[in-house]
């Protein structure tokens, strides 16, 4: 017993440990690098780089038209109205029950006049980035920019956006935005796909410029017909039973359309006369 008790005290006890404290030295100028170690290698020290950050007018935003304008970073509530699936002010579309499908315009834009007729889904192109959507980029450090939300029943909405100047002359950027929503009512679904990829090149004495985007998307939509005409009256009435709006019987189960576009986009041009600022 007296053995036992003894092991259980040596194995329970705090052990103690004997180490020895190296005393504080005062420093002095003995010619020896601080930065390298006993080894010989070299370790790195905690560097504070000065300089100032790049203004933030100097992230340009190029449209294709060449109208330049820079990257906003305020919170204002125009910000919040571009906060949704199509990344602009929705006030003048009624929206469908679920993100993706076409829109009810309710107002005409007169800014845009096309002389020549538009093929087409028409419909489904709210979503589908044209030629003149895309965007080029000119930036000093590089940028990334997030966009998350959730959407109907089991969905969520993502774009991805990041770009970067490799040299004064040359950038590029690459973006994806990928929506999937289930929906509230029968066959809905909507699983859309963007990818985009974005350059813009000049050369040394400023001649030649270039600039190239490749744009893949493929946008799919559930299509159901709307409700039976036997639970509109549930649907006005707003029946207790009937709340969750996927017991609702729809006309089409197996009705869906897709939309899908690859450009691959190439514009440039070379100024043979170098004009000369003659002020």
């Amino acid at each position: 017993m007296k053995k036992t008790l003894v092991f259980l005290l040596i194995v329970f006890s705090p052990a103690i440990v004997f180490s020895q404290v190296t005393p504080i030295l005062e420093q002095q100028d003995s010619g020896i690098n601080p930065n390298i170690d006993n080894r010989g290698n070299t370790t790195t020290a905690n560097v504070n780089f000065e300089g100032e950050k790049p203004p933030i007018t100097d992230y340009k935003i190029i449209s294709y038209e060449r109208d330049t304008t820079y990257v906003d970073t305020t919170l204002t509530l125009a910000k919040d109205y571009k906060f949704n699936y199509l990344r602009r002010d929705d006030y003048e579309l009624m929206p469908f029950s679920n993100l993706g499908p076409a829109y009810n315009t309710l107002a005409y834009d007169f800014s845009t006049v096309r002389l020549k007729p538009l093929f087409g889904a028409r419909g489904r192109h709210f979503n589908f980035m044209e030629v003149e959507d895309i965007d080029y980029y000119h930036v000093p450090t590089p940028l990334t920019e997030l966009y998350f939300k959730t959407a109907f029943e089991q969905g969520q909405q993502l774009d991805a956006f990041f770009t970067i100047n490799t040299s004064e002359r040359f950038n590029f950027s690459v973006a994806y935005k990928g929506v999937r929503s289930l929906g509230n009512y029968q066959n809905m679904l909507t699983s859309s796909g963007n990818f985009r990829f974005t350059s813009n090149y000049q050369s040394a004495n400023k001649r030649y410029n270039a600039r190239v985007h490749v744009v893949f998307q493929d946008l799919y939509n559930q299509e159901n017909g709307g409700l039976k005409p036997a639970f509109i009256p549930l649907f006005i009435n707003d029946d207790r039973d009937f709340r969750d709006r996927g017991r609702l019987e729809v006309q089409f189960e197996n009705a869906e359309n897709v939309l899908e576009g690859k450009r691959f986009y190439l514009d440039h041009e070379y100024a043979f006369i170098n004009v000369r600022d003659s002020s």
